[in-house]
């Protein structure tokens, strides 16, 4: 049972990461209908921003994060400004913005292999790593630190969504660009504030990975599809969706391995969500879609 509730907690940390990604990734995917795997470069990038903040320019940890937060936020805005828009206005279908992506992705990973090398570079967390423990599990302030980060995520980003002009109008693009567009909303800003949000969301999750693994250039490709995958099963659309499903992959991951082989923990996800999405396509909680593209 302790072995049990130790896995459990740790997939409730690796959920909490999980969720970052997916609802930055969900906000994009579900109001610009971009399948954004050029969003793996934001987390890598944010991961590499914090790094640099601290150990090149030598700024304080907090202020390294903050720091690379905000770039997060701008490059995921200059995406969309200088790539997607510019497609976009010559008529390039879903499927040109998808290789698009998938080409910004394998460039900027790299090109930050390039200029950090390959290898993992740990960040100083100081007292975050010390060890905490509750009950019979044992985690890190870091760990703790990474679900709290997560829970404030998703209310923030559901506050946003719900009490401000801007939230507003991300839903109503996100419910109906057509009807949006014919009540005045401008859809190009309004995707790059989506863009700088979404971006903001999921920097977090690249850089507590990289304060407690070290930042390594190819993993947000990992991360980028785990997060469509978890935004699939909780339904396009739908930000508590897009948490449920993060939670519940990390946990398929991390509880099968108290009975499988850990090299598995790819094949347990990836075939319950095969198995889960031919039975509930639409997912916990998403909406029906009469027509979609990549």
């Amino acid at each position: 049972m302790d072995l049990f509730l130790q896995l459990a907690a740790t997939g409730l940390v690796v959920g909490s990461l999980y969720a970052l990604c997916a609802l930055g990734w969900g906000l994009i995917y579900g109001t610009t209908l971009h399948f954004h795997v050029a969003h793996g470069a934001i987390f890598t990038l944010a991961a590499y921003f914090a790094y640099a903040g601290q150990k090149l320019l030598g700024l304080p940890l907090a202020v390294a994060v903050i720091g690379a937060i905000a770039a997060a936020a701008a490059c995921g805005l200059l995406i969309d400004l200088f790539i997607y828009q510019p497609l976009e206005r010559r008529g390039a279908i879903r499927t040109t913005l998808f290789i698009a992506s998938l080409g910004l992705l394998n460039v900027v990973e790299n090109l930050v292999a390039i200029v950090f090398k390959p290898d993992p570079l740990r960040m100083d967390v100081g007292w975050l790593s010390n060890a905490v423990q509750i009950g019979p599990v044992f985690l890190t302030w870091l760990h703790l630190v990474s679900v709290a980060t997560a829970l404030a995520g998703y209310l923030g980003l559901m506050a946003f969504l719900k009490y401000s002009l801007w939230g507003r109008a991300i839903r109503a693009v996100s419910s109906s660009p057509e009807m949006a567009r014919t009540v005045g909303i401008d859809l190009r800003r309004v995707h790059l504030l989506t863009y700088a949000v979404g971006s903001a969301i999921s920097a977090p999750a690249g850089i507590l990975v990289a304060m407690d693994v070290g930042a390594d250039p190819y993993r947000g490709t990992t991360f980028v599809l785990l997060a469509s995958v978890a935004v699939i099963m909780g339904g396009i659309g739908s930000i508590p969706g897009a948490l449920l499903g993060a939670l519940f992959l990390a946990m398929l991951e991390n509880l099968g391995v108290w009975k499988i082989a850990s090299e598995w923990q790819s094949t347990i996800s990836f075939g319950v969500f095969l198995v889960f999405i031919v039975v509930r396509p639409r997912g916990f909680f998403g909406r029906k879609i009469h027509s979609a593209e990549i």
